[in-house]
């Protein structure tokens, strides 16, 4: 009988450690594939074209962007405390020997006849107050506001890509426009240095020439060395530091014909900061209600079975218990004043990024009208002018019927006027840029550029490539 008894306990503890491999096997061979995917892929390491269109580089962007990689782990790690608020306590299994008498000794016969007193007991802590399902729901919205900052932190390197990619564009106009300007002064030059042989100007008026021809190529020289910058800084958020002095923008901004942003209310706004501050004060009152979940007592239900042999002992023996926290010293007040702490600090960061936004959208519809109508009034009125002055200067300079410094001031003037209108479309390309990216439209999702941080914060993780 004792035998029989035996054979049993020991094959209800095999089940009993099956029955746990099985529950944690899955869960141990889901984190291994998703370590696997986090490292697998090279997507990143074969380096493009450095001639790029925009698509190219907004799809590079998001897909080698450090700063987004760097995010998009944080939320896979956000994920994983799901699957950690959703564990329930584990039992604990306690075992020893003990009543063990050196002047009776141990006794003879099988294991479970000695004259010592076997013991074995299991407890498992219940919990109560809905505490698992708090700590869930907790975990899945902090999980949403994670995912939402992943979006926010793609929106935000979107616009970084827009206004470096703005600034690559203007200083290879600008490098184009200095050559263009230095070829002209050349020209000018060699024109004024044939009069001079011919005795028909002073070598005062060349050397005036001259000295412009000497600022024009200390301006071409300034405009490369902008240009380099500017290539560092797309090759950097692109992760193309090796091409980053063949970086080329193949096209400009690709700005929309018409952003209306005024009447939008923030607090309908799809932006994803504003949804991540959302997420988080709900996961803050989840917090709360957590925490005054824990004035529900946990109960803690435990089983023993001892064996003490005859004659000494009684043979086996059953016993079951219940233990309970008894609240004499503390009801868990600290807990429940920092949740709430917390839940206020949640509501004013969320109320203060509503009232930023609603600054930042009047502030950015005023300046992107601004700068439209500059760009609209030098191109359409000044720099056509310019162009006339110069090339009636130059005619009249090279027939002899103008003086060296009516070409130079004509010249001057529209050097001036065609750096100011790239000037001018710069500004107001930055502006569309950054009016886009506060997403405060109706059809944010919409929009071809910003709108993907969007689309992307509705969809699954995904591991970010190497």
């Amino acid at each position: 009988m004792r035998e029989t008894f035996a054979l049993q306990l020991q094959w209800s503890l095999k089940c009993l450690g099956l029955c746990l491999a099985g529950v944690a096997a899955p869960l141990v061979t889901a984190f291994a594939q998703s370590a696997t995917g986090l490292t697998a892929g090279s997507a990143c390491h074969a380096l493009p074209t450095p001639a790029l269109v925009w698509a190219q580089a907004q799809q590079r962007l998001a897909d080698c962007n450090r700063d987004l990689q760097v995010a998009q782990r944080t939320a896979l790690a956000a994920r994983t405390e799901i699957v950690t608020a959703g564990q329930r306590p584990n039992p604990t299994l306690s075992t020893g020997v003990g009543q063990y008498a050196p002047a009776v000794g141990y006794g003879s016969g099988n294991l479970l006849d000695k004259q010592v007193d076997w013991l074995a007991r299991i407890d498992q802590t219940i919990e109560r107050g809905n505490k698992r399902g708090l700590r869930i729901e907790s975990a899945e919205l902090n999980a949403r506001a994670v995912q939402w900052s992943v979006a926010d932190v793609l929106r935000q390197q979107q616009l970084a890509l827009a206004l470096a990619w703005i600034d690559l564009w203007g200083a290879q106009e600008r490098v184009r426009l200095q050559r263009e300007l230095t070829a002209l002064y050349h020209r000018t030059l060699d024109g004024a240095r044939t009069r001079l042989k011919a005795g028909d100007i002073a070598a005062a008026d060349v050397s005036r020439i001259e000295l412009d021809v000497q600022r024009a190529e200390g301006d071409r020289i300034a405009a490369n060395t902008e240009l380099a910058r500017s290539r560092s800084i797309v090759a950097a958020l692109l992760a193309m530091e090796p091409q980053a002095m063949q970086m080329h923008a193949q096209e400009p901004w690709p700005r929309l014909a018409e952003v209306t942003l005024t009447g939008i209310d923030p607090t309908g706004a799809e932006r994803p900061d504003l949804q991540a501050a959302r997420a988080q004060e709900a996961a803050a009152q989840a917090r709360v209600r957590l925490a005054q979940s824990l004035g529900t007592r946990d109960v803690s239900v435990g089983v023993q079975l001892d064996r003490y042999a005859p004659p000494s002992g009684y043979g086996w023996l059953y016993g079951v218990y219940m233990s309970f926290p008894l609240f004499i010293n503390h009801r868990y007040e600290g807990e429940m004043a920092r949740a709430q702490a917390d839940l206020d600090t949640a509501m004013i960061e969320r109320m203060r990024l509503e009232q930023a936004a609603l600054g930042a959208q009047q502030r950015l519809a005023e300046a992107r009208g601004l700068y439209r109508l500059r760009r609209e009034r030098i191109e359409r009125e000044a720099l056509p002018l310019a162009e006339k002055v110069a090339a009636n200067a130059d005619l009249a300079y090279r027939k002899g019927a103008g003086t060296v410094l009516e070409l130079l001031d004509a010249l001057r003037q529209l050097r001036a006027l065609q750096l100011e209108a790239l000037t001018a479309r710069l500004d107001e390309d930055r502006a569309d840029a950054s009016a886009r990216a506060e997403m405060l439209t109706a059809a944010a999702a919409a929009d071809p550029i910003f709108g993907e941080s969007l689309r992307g914060a509705s969809l699954p993780l995904r591991a970010p490539n190497p």
